[in-house]
C-alpha cells in the first residue's frame, strides 16, 4: 500500500490485494479510479495516518508536498506518528524504501 496523497481533507492511496481493500474499505476508504480515498478533518486524519503505519503502508517520497514531505512537516510541528516508510523510485525498474 502506498499513500499518495495526504494535503488537505482527503487521503489517497494506491492498494493491491482483496483482503487489504477490504481492510481499508472498513475503515472508511472508499474505491476511485485506480485509488482509495477518504475525506477527514485534521483530527480524522492523524488517525487514519496512523492506521496507515500500522498496516506498513508507505509514503510516496518526492519534494513538494509529497506525503514524505507532509510527514517530515508534521515532525517538525511535534506532530509525530513515530517510525514510518518512505518509498522512492531511482529509475522506472528500481525503487528503494526507507524507514523515517
Amino acid at each position: 500500500m502506498i499513500i499518495t496523497d495526504i494535503v488537505g481533507d482527503t487521503v489517497k492511496i494506491m492498494v493491491c490485494g482483496q483482503d487489504l481493500i477490504n481492510r481499508m474499505r472498513s475503515i472508511g476508504f472508499s474505491c476511485s479510479d485506480e485509488s482509495m480515498i477518504i475525506h477527514v478533518n485534521n483530527e480524522q486524519k492523524n488517525i487514519i495516518i496512523s492506521q496507515l503505519i500500522n498496516e506498513g503502508a508507505l509514503f510516496l517520497h518526492g519534494n513538494g508536498w509529497y506525503p514524505s514531505e507532509v510527514m517530515e512537516c508534521n515532525k517538525d510541528q511535534k506532530n509525530y506518528f513515530g517510525k514510518y516508510k518512505i518509498i522512492y523510485w531511482i529509475d522506472k525498474n528500481t525503487y528503494q524504501i526507507e524507514e523515517r
